[in-house]
């Protein structure tokens, strides 16, 4: 069965009864040579891949055909029903009927997949992008490499060295825990329906990072981040109570510049300002 043609796309709907759902943000892959270029991506052979939103199954299709195990999470009961019926008998995918980002995946994924190196694909929905994604970088489970096909200008936010363009919270969020890079675009004519934005292929390696420093990191992210227009000392001052002096003696210490904006910091500036806080008098 042919899952990236529109016929069969069509015909699936009509079977099971389901259609794509615009909260969802669901638009179905009907791009064959796309669908080949995300599973190679997303995952070598023989390996564990974690699945987010499979649907109607275009991708799930060729992560089977080249890995030892597949889990998939799916949160819409229609598209549950498809993929039941369409891998019936499939002894190496496991489907989740759940949302992703109120799932237990630790204890799912350590279940099927023991301790060993798992891949993730997912085609995102801009609303739980960000979530999704700091989800499975901040997570207790032996994750190799994530390949999200998202929203092009997300992409390339998550991607933004400091001081570039579209540099923000989630660049810095994100590469701490990963190190991005954008694959390859896919324009709107891949998918039925067509959706109004194009889209864009990107996978993260997973670095080595200390996870005892992730929430505190994550921390002076949100707060350097709260308001963008102010400074570095400002935002410290706002966010952390720091008295002026205080905040100038952070700054100095940690080697920032007290009129820099959070966009132009690096992910050691951040560290080392994490590490100046914990340590303030």
């Amino acid at each position: 069965m042919n899952l990236t043609s529109p016929k069969t796309v069509r015909a699936l709907m009509a079977q099971y009864g389901v259609a794509p759902l615009k909260k969802l943000g669901q638009n179905f892959l009907i791009d064959g040579n796309i669908a080949d270029k995300i599973a190679e991506a997303a995952s070598p052979d023989n390996a564990c891949v974690l699945e987010i939103g499979p649907g109607l199954g275009a991708l799930t299709q060729r992560l089977l055909s080249r890995a030892d195990a597949v889990a998939a999470y799916e949160i819409d009961a229609g598209m549950v029903r498809a993929l039941q019926g369409t891998f019936a008998g499939v002894d190496h995918f496991t489907l989740y009927h759940q949302d992703f980002l109120k799932a237990d995946i630790e204890t799912d994924l350590r279940a099927v997949f023991g301790n060993r190196e798992i891949y993730v694909a997912a085609n995102l929905p801009y609303y739980i992008t960000s979530p999704c994604i700091m989800k499975l970088v901040a997570a207790k489970l032996n994750i190799r490499r994530i390949t999200v096909m998202v929203q092009t200008e997300v992409a390339e936010r998550i991607c933004a060295s400091p001081g570039g363009r579209g540099c923000g919270a989630i660049s810095a969020a994100v590469q701490y825990f990963a190190e991005p890079s954008l694959c390859f675009k896919v324009s709107p004519g891949c998918f039925l329906p067509r959706p109004d934005v194009s889209s864009a292929v990107l996978t993260m390696e997973m670095r080595a990072f200390d996870a005892a420093r992730a929430e505190g990191y994550l921390s002076v992210v949100r707060g350097l981040f709260a308001k963008r227009r102010k400074t570095v000392r400002s935002n410290l001052r706002e966010s952390f109570g720091l008295g002026l002096s205080e905040a100038k003696r952070v700054l100095l210490a940690a080697g920032v510049d007290e009129n820099a904006r959070a966009e132009t910091l690096s992910v050691k500036d951040f560290l080392a300002l994490c590490d100046e806080i914990e340590t303030k008098p």
